[in-house]
C-alpha cells in the first residue's frame, strides 16, 4: 500500500507547482532520453517551446499539436498531447493512483504530470519537474528510482524499507549505457538509479555537500516497478548552480 499523504511545509513545498516541466524523448534506436522542450504554467494558461537541440537530433519529429519547432505555444488549457497523460478524475480509481504518486486529490495537473512522468504504452515521451533551488543554494528534490526491475533482489529489499529511511547514492561509472550513472543503495543492497535526466543535478549537488537522500514513500509490488519507491533528496547546490538552465538548455522560440 501506498503510505498515507501528510500534511506539512515540506509536502506542501513538493506538491506546489514546478516553475516548469522538462519534456524530453526517448529515442527508439539508442533507448536514449532526450531533453527537447519545456512545458510551464503561464499567466492565463500553459506555454510550451522547443529547446534548439532538438535541430541537431537525428530521428526527430516534431510532437504531435507542434509543427513547428521555431514557436512558442500558448494556450488557455492544458494542450492535448499532454492532458491525455492524466488520469480521469472521474475514474473510481483515481484517489488511489494520487494516493501511489503520494499527491493530494487537488493536486494540479503539472505536479502530477511531474510526479507520474507522464508516461504512456509504448509511448516515447516523459515529463520531469524542474528542481527548486532556493535563494542560499538549499534544495530539495522527489523522484522515484528508475530501473528497480532491472536490479536483482531491489523488489524484496524495497519492500522492507520505511519513510525516513537513510539511503545512500553511489558512482554506477561502469554502467555501459551512462558513465555518470548513480546508483541508489540502501545498506549496500542496489535499489535502482537516479533518472538520467537528473543526473548533473544530482551530481551538483553531492559536490555541495550535505546531501541526503531518504525514503519518502514505499508502494506494494502491486504497482509498476517504476512506482515502487519515492525518495526525497535534500541538499546545497553550490554558488551559481540552476537545474536545466544555461546555453545547453536553450529555447529556439
Amino acid at each position: 500500500m501506498a503510505s498515507s499523504a501528510q500534511t506539512s511545509p515540506l509536502r506542501a513545498r513538493e506538491t506546489a507547482g514546478p516553475p516548469r516541466l522538462l519534456v524530453a524523448w526517448q529515442d527508439s534506436g539508442s533507448r536514449r532520453i532526450v531533453p527537447v522542450g519545456f512545458l510551464e504554467k503561464v499567466d492565463g494558461g500553459f506555454a510550451f517551446a522547443y529547446l534548439r537541440r532538438v535541430m541537431d537530433m537525428p530521428g526527430f519529429r516534431p510532437l504531435l499539436g507542434f509543427p513547428d519547432l521555431e514557436r512558442r505555444y500558448v494556450s488557455p488549457m492544458l494542450f492535448p498531447l499532454f492532458r491525455q497523460r492524466l488520469m480521469d478524475s472521474r475514474r473510481p480509481d483515481y484517489h488511489r493512483y494520487l494516493m501511489v504518486l503520494g499527491l493530494p486529490d487537488d493536486a494540479p495537473a503539472l505536479v502530477v504530470l511531474g510526479r507520474s512522468g507522464g508516461r504512456r504504452a509504448g509511448d516515447s515521451i516523459l515529463l520531469l519537474p524542474e528542481p527548486r533551488i532556493d535563494a542560499d543554494g538549499r534544495t530539495t528534490s522527489v523522484f522515484f528510482v528508475h530501473g528497480v526491475r532491472h536490479k536483482s533482489g531491489a523488489e524484496s529489499r524495497i519492500s522492507s524499507l520505511r519513510e525516513g529511511d537513510v539511503l545512500d547514492v553511489r558512482d554506477d561509472s561502469s554502467n555501459p549505457v551512462n558513465h555518470r550513472a548513480l546508483l541508489v543503495t540502501s545498506d549496500g543492497a542496489e535499489l535502482g538509479w537516479v533518472p538520467d535526466l537528473l543526473l548533473d543535478y544530482v551530481h551538483h549537488v553531492r559536490e555541495g555537500g550535505d546531501m541526503v537522500v531518504q525514503v519518502a514513500q514505499v508502494n506494494g509490488p502491486e504497482v509498476p516497478p517504476n512506482l515502487r519507491l519515492r525518495v526525497r533528496l535534500e541538499g546545497l547546490v553550490p554558488p551559481g548552480y540552476l537545474p536545466f538552465r544555461g546555453a545547453d538548455w536553450a529555447s529556439l522560440a
